[in-house]
């Protein structure tokens, strides 16, 4: 005997107001989950579109970040004469010291926040080539001059074209604005290394940053090593003291802890809202199912078998969800795109983003609310399922 899926789709339309209760009520804890999963995977996306993989981060070996990284002077000049460094039109090898720290500044409108500040050498802007100079010029070296990300435009005091920054208790003027497509370096500001160095009192660089003249190996994951002749020279060299992270790798690696955390939050808070959804779509069904005990016994009596009627109102549930589902992502869908920011726990620096609705946060919110609907239903179906048609018959 087959199913009747007709009754009980006529069912859910008959009842609207039940059903649109229901469905509004998923609708509402799928819409929390995906700005939470969305939030996360904004975060995630613009740490792991930063960068090309013929970059090379060098940073000291057991070093799980840039701000925890050192360099001497000489293991630079060893690391910057090694062979298979690819080389500028000047002839100069295509490799950069850097410094980064993390300085607190003062927020537009008051507040402050740590933000990431990068000293660089102009080699760095050839490089990295993913993040350019769209409006006014490099920094000019040996000077305070700095460069900001566009992503930082207005969130910090004086952060303008023409502005000034108050770093290390003076000014320093904004010449440039580096726009990295929606990348980290988007919210970094950069200047002069060596002017940085002296600012902070540091004697040694950071890290140093390449970019190599050989192809890409084919490894599927960038932040080892293994099948990479180049990477394994430097990491195999004493001299160095280093590892190695290719510029994605690098910055996926850095997105891990945050992503991971707003994850959990993400279902955590949705889960709890889920709870009372579902508590709901099954008082909703159960009420639903008083007034329907006629129809029950009139299936059951036309022939119908008992599970027949359980996967029926199951179906019932299980549309509930999905409409919910989709109410919610489409409840959600307006934030997808809209700036925001963060910080980053693994830097402790704020990281700008924007909220990103993906095709994979879309299944999570769909297979979310298609569970809560299906659990809601479990209930009622089997009650449904256990009425005795002559019971059901009288009502």
């Amino acid at each position: 005997m087959a199913i009747p899926l007709g009754y009980n789709l006529r069912s859910l339309l008959v009842r609207r107001a039940g059903t649109a209760l229901s469905v509004l009520s998923i609708g509402l804890s799928v819409a929390v989950l995906v700005l939470v999963l969305a939030l996360a995977r904004g975060f995630q996306l613009t740490l792991k579109t930063t960068g090309d993989a013929h970059n090379i981060v060098v940073l000291r070996n057991g070093a799980t970040s840039e701000g925890e990284s050192g360099m001497q002077r000489d293991r630079f000049r060893a690391l910057r004469a090694m062979p298979g460094i690819a080389i500028g039109e000047d002839g100069a090898p295509l490799a950069s010291a850097e410094v980064y720290a993390a300085l607190s500044l003062d927020r537009e409108g008051g507040g402050s926040a740590n933000f990431p500040l990068r000293g660089v050498m102009l080699e760095s802007f050839r490089i990295r080539d993913s993040a350019q100079i769209a409006v006014g010029r490099a920094f000019e070296p040996g000077t305070h001059e700095v460069v900001v990300g566009k992503a930082l435009l207005g969130r910090i005091a004086g952060c303008r074209l023409g502005g000034a920054l108050e770093l290390q208790g003076q000014g320093w003027p904004v010449v440039g604005v580096i726009d990295s497509g929606g990348g980290a370096y988007d919210s970094e500001i950069w200047c002069d290394v060596e002017v940085f160095m002296q600012e902070l009192d540091r004697p040694v660089y950071g890290l140093a940053v390449l970019r190599r003249g050989d192809p890409v190996p084919d490894d599927p994951d960038p932040t080892d090593a293994k099948d990479d002749a180049f990477r394994l020279t430097i990491e195999g060299d004493a001299r160095f003291d280093a590892e190695t992270h290719t510029e994605p790798g690098y910055f996926e690696s850095q997105s891990g802890l945050l992503g991971d955390i707003l994850m959990i939050v993400a279902y955590f808070i949705a889960g709890i809202m889920a709870v009372g959804a579902a508590f709901g779509t099954a008082v909703t069904l159960l009420a639903s199912l008083a007034r329907r005990t006629r129809e029950v016994g009139t299936l059951l009596a036309l022939g119908f078998r008992p599970w027949a009627i359980l996967v029926g109102f199951l179906f019932e549930s299980l549309i509930l969800g999905l409409l919910g589902g989709v109410l919610g992502v489409a409840i959600a869908w307006p934030v997808n795109g809209v700036a925001t920011g963060t910080m980053n726990w693994e830097t402790f620096t704020e990281q700008a983003f924007a909220f990103r609705i993906t095709a994979d946060v879309v299944l999570q919110a769909v297979v979310f609310s298609t569970a809560v609907g299906v659990i809601a239903g479990l209930v009622p179906a089997w009650r449904a399922s256990r009425l005795p048609p002559s019971v059901a018959l009288r009502g």
